[in-house]
């Protein structure tokens, strides 16, 4: 069963990859902060939290950064047609390239903060309880 759960998590990392990148055009109200930026902080915060601490396994948190950077490492690989998900630049946006960037390095810094939290909180779940 928790083979399962780490696969779901996995698939999880990987849906959010493939939104947020799609969604790299977007802006939010005000039009500064990228959506796909906002999403993949948040969302990889959340669901590495969310896996790791229902698990109470490191790799619950590990899981669904594998599935995001394997979604985004497929996402952003150039076609044969030359096309492109994550957009290297547009000509009516040319701040496409840091919402991009943006949801790229802090998906992947926002994904190391549930697994340092986790492995804390995993070591303190699992110690043994002393008799006192």
């Amino acid at each position: 069963m928790l083979i399962a759960t780490y696969v779901v998590l996995a698939c999880v990392g990987v849906l959010m990859a493939t939104i947020e990148a799609f969604l790299v055009p977007q802006r939010l109200a005000g039009g500064v902060e990228g959506l796909s930026a906002v999403l993949a902080v948040l969302g990889n915060l959340a669901v590495g939290l969310l896996g790791g601490w229902g698990t109470a396994t490191t790799a619950g948190a590990v899981a669904p950064a594998v599935g995001w950077v394997v979604g985004i490492g497929m996402v952003t690989v150039v076609a044969p047609g030359g096309d492109v998900v994550v957009p290297g630049s547009l000509p009516v946006d040319p701040g496409v390239v840091v919402v991009g960037m943006i949801m790229l390095l802090g998906g992947l810094l926002a994904s190391i903060v549930p697994i340092a939290l986790t492995s804390r909180y995993t070591a303190r779940v699992n110690r043994p309880k002393g008799h006192s």
